[in-house]
């Protein structure tokens, strides 16, 4: 660990207790469930839990050299960029689960996966991502040709 990961561990630490602290003035449960507060409180205390565990390993593990390191941008990171920026600018076009399923499918294989996990975990993420926030949550995502 550097000492940078203490001051970051320090610096969620804060923020999760400031979302702790809005969150609680917000009401906890209402009539029919949990309330605007209770998500935001939970992941407040769930950001200062990771946040203290950070803290505590980067005190208690030996600090490694703090020395820059360059950035190297290799071809593989270009083009993962590539690839978040054109989903961006297709959305309006192709529609939100598509380009999300597009999107997986070539980060898989990018990463070297093999065309048949690349193409099964991208249907199943794009499937998945469909149901829960279209259908369940009925988010309203941009929709393309295909309907979805």
């Amino acid at each position: 660990m550097t000492r940078s990961d203490r001051w970051i561990g320090i610096l969620f630490f804060l923020f999760g207790f400031l979302v702790v602290l809005e969150a609680s003035k917000l009401e906890f449960t209402s009539s029919y469930g949990a309330g605007s507060g209770f998500f935001p409180f939970w992941l407040g205390v769930a950001t200062i839990f990771s946040a203290m565990i950070v803290i505590l390993y980067a005190w208690r593990t030996p600090s490694d050299d703090d020395s820059p390191t360059p950035i190297i941008w290799s071809i593989k990171k270009l083009l993962a960029l590539a690839a978040l920026l054109g989903f961006v600018f297709t959305l309006d076009l192709l529609g939100f689960v598509t380009g999300f399923a597009f999107l997986v499918a070539f980060l898989l294989k990018l990463e070297g996966e093999s065309w048949r996990n690349a193409v099964s975990v991208a249907l199943a993420a794009g499937v998945g991502f469909h149901l829960f926030f279209v259908r369940l949550l009925s988010v309203a995502l941009p929709v393309g040709p295909l309907g979805f």
